[in-house]
């Protein structure tokens, strides 16, 4: 088992046989969680160009990439799923911004609004399929 980190601590994924990610798989990752390149790299610390190289295979992708990719899918799980069951009809509320974000959902500070707004379009998916009808709205701002 290896930890990832998420917004309330370690998250357990599977360590991998022998296979290592690869450039398009963090790809993929990156994008199914809503965030730019540009994102990511403030998660987790370094430059475009470095989550770049990852991508493009200039670079290998290191492990604590792949364990921070598992911590924020983790969140936007945990989101998705209390999303769901908070839901009144007809709306699933989103952030304007971090800030909004973090102040309504305080266990996800340094979790980017962008992966709690991909839990949202989850959501909504996820309902729709159950054939409720639902939208999506951005939350009132707290002054």
């Amino acid at each position: 088992m290896v930890m990832g980190v998420g917004p309330g601590g370690p998250v357990p994924h599977l360590k991998r046989k022998g296979m290592k990610m690869d450039g398009i798989e963090a790809m993929a990752r990156r994008e199914g969680l809503g965030m730019d390149r540009l994102g990511l790299a403030g998660v987790l610390g370094c430059d475009e160009q470095t989550v770049e190289a990852f991508e493009t295979g200039r670079q290998p992708v290191p492990i604590s990439v792949e364990a921070r990719l598992a911590g924020l899918e983790f969140a936007r799980d945990q989101i998705a799923g209390v999303l769901e069951g908070r839901f009144t009809p007809p709306v699933l509320l989103t952030y304007i911004n971090d800030q909004t974000f973090w102040q309504a959902w305080p266990g996800m500070e340094g979790v980017p609004v962008g992966v709690h707004r991909a839990a949202t379009a989850d959501a909504l998916k996820s309902l729709r399929w159950a054939g409720l009808e639902a939208r999506i709205e951005a939350a009132p701002v707290q002054g």
